[in-house]
């Protein structure tokens, strides 16, 4: 929220510099950047893979709560991948996409991500 800010500062007043601070610290601007970049993938890949579920049949509130159990390994999902059920019903194409989600929450989002980039297997 204070990037925000301080963005929608510098736009009213574009000479101004406007650092982002936690406490007393001013936090470098590529830090900051850093942060929105990997915040915006993870929102992402959670949006497709309840979208993806969803399109499947699945719930909303199941789509949900599979999603978010596997991409940020927070254990039991919601609905009918909740504590006391399982993914067992989950279609097949489902479970490849829930496998891929919590993939990515295990080995951190950017390390999936350049692991399936073509530019990092040219060497």
């Amino acid at each position: 929220m204070k990037f925000v800010f301080s963005e929608i500062t510098r736009l009213l007043h574009p000479q101004a510099v406007v650092p982002v601070r936690i406490g007393d610290t001013a936090v470098p601007r590529e830090v900051v950047s850093n942060v929105v970049g990997f915040f915006i993938v993870f929102m992402l890949s959670f949006a497709a893979g309840v979208l993806i579920l969803a399109a499947m049949g699945m719930d909303l509130v199941t789509s949900f709560g599979a999603a978010a159990a596997t991409l940020g390994n927070i254990g039991p999902g919601l609905g009918m991948v909740g504590p006391t059920d399982n993914y067992a019903h989950v279609p097949m194409l489902g479970k490849w996409v829930l496998a891929f989600l919590m993939l990515m929450g295990r080995l951190e989002l950017f390390t999936v991500i350049i692991l399936f980039s073509p530019s990092f297997w040219k060497k």
